[in-house]
């Protein structure tokens, strides 16, 4: 009898253990502590619309890379849920959006679950620029020789930039002004990547028309190339004031070279 209630108590104590230590069938399923810049990757794929109206039938392929916007619960069900930036994403992704009537750029919630995003790395392919304060990378890079002045109304310029999902995409007469990402004038999928000190060598299976690419090979996915320098000259823009009888702040910008020609990337604004 007493072999049989120590047997017994075992088995108890066990039970207790595990349920002790066994996290509720839920805790896993959505994703939690984002670093500042996270990226995430679709690991199905996703049919949704546009936030607020709902009236854009949108699709995020499987494999996709975005930077997340940060999590927000729902207020019925306390699950997290997040929105993803469309105009971060090459031409046929945000295309919808884009031409549509409404000054929307984001999807609609869509639940943050492990079964649906993965959380990656930053693309290499993106490195090319970083904001020096926030980490931020990735951006536009702006054909010419420096920044111009910020109170100036009309900028049409050419410039080019990487995506969230890895498209190099070109710009020309592109409106500095503009709060949804135009239509490229010429675009490709980024194939590979090489780094060598300052220099950034982007392959493509295509040329994308406007820019000075090598072309490497005739077969394959990497037959163009285009090398983008960065360099350590920076450049000063003074913003007069209105009134223009002071000087308000000043930009400083970086010199870029894009397939020999000169470019620049804004860094920061200094304000007296």
């Amino acid at each position: 009898m007493i072999k049989f209630r120590l047997q017994f108590g075992l088995f108890a104590l066990g039970v207790l253990l595990t349920i002790g230590v066994t996290a509720p069938a839920n805790a896993s399923t959505y994703l939690s502590h984002f670093s500042k810049n996270q990226y995430l990757m679709a690991k199905k794929t996703i049919h949704t619309t546009n936030s607020h109206y709902k009236n854009i039938k949108i699709t995020i392929p499987k494999g996709t890379v975005f930077k997340s916007s940060s999590l927000t619960k729902s207020r019925k069900t306390k699950h997290p849920y997040l929105t993803i930036n469309l105009n971060r994403l090459h031409w046929s992704l945000r295309k919808g959006v884009v031409q549509s009537y409404h000054n929307v750029t984001t999807t609609s919630g869509i639940w943050a679950k492990s079964s649906t995003f993965k959380k990656v790395h930053a693309p290499a392919y993106q490195s090319y620029f970083k904001q020096p304060y926030t980490g931020t990378i990735g951006g536009l890079i702006w054909q010419g020789t420096k920044a111009f002045p910020l109170r100036q109304q009309y900028k049409i310029e050419n410039c080019l930039r990487v995506t969230d999902d890895g498209y190099l995409e070109y710009f020309t007469g592109y409106d500095y002004w503009v709060k949804k990402m135009p239509e490229p004038h010429s675009a490709a999928k980024v194939e590979k990547l090489v780094k060598k000190g300052n220099a950034y060598y982007f392959y493509t299976k295509s040329k994308i028309s406007g820019l000075t690419m090598k072309h490497v090979a005739k077969k394959g996915n990497h037959r163009y190339r285009l090398k983008i320098t960065k360099t350590d000259q920076h450049m000063a823009t003074v913003n007069p004031a209105q009134d223009k009888k002071y000087d308000e702040s000043v930009t400083i910008s970086i010199r870029y070279y894009v397939g020999g020609k000169k470019f620049y990337v804004n860094s920061q604004v200094i304000e007296p």
